[in-house]
């Protein structure tokens, strides 16, 4: 069935992702705000489905710029409470390009075409590397189902017109608006970090847009604009706790060692640049 799954899903990308663009980046409002009381019930109804998210299981559309570098990808992912996960990036031909597992206190990287694997780095220095954005696998699970942070709690609020500012506990802040008579979780703050989000089903996004505060060298654009669209996300499946684990089974003998340095020069993600064209 993971099989079926997994087919359904690269069809219906190969067919959206074609026509899919970034929704606009938002300008988040700065100064005091109007007071808004009632912001612990607003806040707890945008994040009413994702704070039950315990496992998330989809294919992810990964386009933008991350670290500098221009990404083109799709990843097969899997994520599971507390602190576990497995990316795997779908080559447009032939096997993975890389199998990367964590569960709480490991992480191994394993480019299946290098024939290189990375073990004994924290796990989100090894996402760094690979997409521009350090987060942990818990925050990576957070980011991607709308909650910004991984259990939210908030702590004051204010209102900017049709936005609805929520400061959380731990220096995040979140933004909602009213899409449908609800609030949703549309933006949000946090670790340097705007995260967008759009195309809600059931106020899980199905669109999320990361940008950082830092900036291109000599340029006004960020270091890191990245976009994932999650096609068919399956949420609370039951994901067995092997897939989060690469053993000396799963891994060829003549596989070698490599450092984070190593895995920053190769830049598995990395678009190849486009053909120039020719008169």
């Amino acid at each position: 069935m993971r099989s079926v799954r997994l087919v359904s899903r690269c069809i219906l990308l190969a067919v959206l992702s074609g026509c899919a663009s970034t929704f606009p980046s938002l300008s988040l409002p700065s100064g005091p705000g109007t007071p808004f009381p009632d912001y612990g019930p607003a806040f707890e109804t945008a994040v009413s489905e994702c704070r039950n998210v315990r496992t998330l299981d989809t294919l992810i559309r990964l386009r933008g710029r991350g670290g500098g570098m221009n990404i083109s990808g799709r990843v097969l992912a899997g994520l599971a409470a507390p602190a576990s996960l497995r990316l795997v990036w779908l080559a447009p031909f032939g096997p993975p390009g890389f199998v990367f597992v964590a569960r709480p206190g490991e992480a191994t990287l394993w480019l299946t075409r290098e024939a290189r694997v990375l073990t004994d780095v924290p796990a989100a220095d090894m996402l760094e590397s690979l997409t521009g954005v350090a987060l942990a696998p818990e925050d990576l699970r957070a980011v991607l189902t709308g909650c910004l942070v991984p259990e939210p709690r908030p702590t004051a609020g204010r209102s900017y017109g049709d936005l609805v500012a929520v400061d959380l506990q731990g220096g995040a802040v979140a933004y909602l608006r009213r899409i449908g008579g609800e609030h949703h979780l549309v933006a949000g703050t946090r670790d340097r970090l705007q995260i967008e989000y759009g195309e809600f089903r059931r106020h899980i996004p199905r669109r999320v847009r990361v940008l950082s505060d830092e900036l291109v060298a000599g340029s006004r654009e960020p270091l890191t604009d990245l976009t994932a669209t999650l096609f068919e996300p399956d949420i609370n499946v039951d994901i067995p706790d092997e897939a989060f684990v690469l053993s000396d089974d799963d891994i060829p003998d003549d596989v070698m060692p490599m450092t984070l340095d190593d895995l920053r020069r190769v830049s598995p993600l990395e678009a190849p640049p486009e053909p120039s064209s020719s008169r």
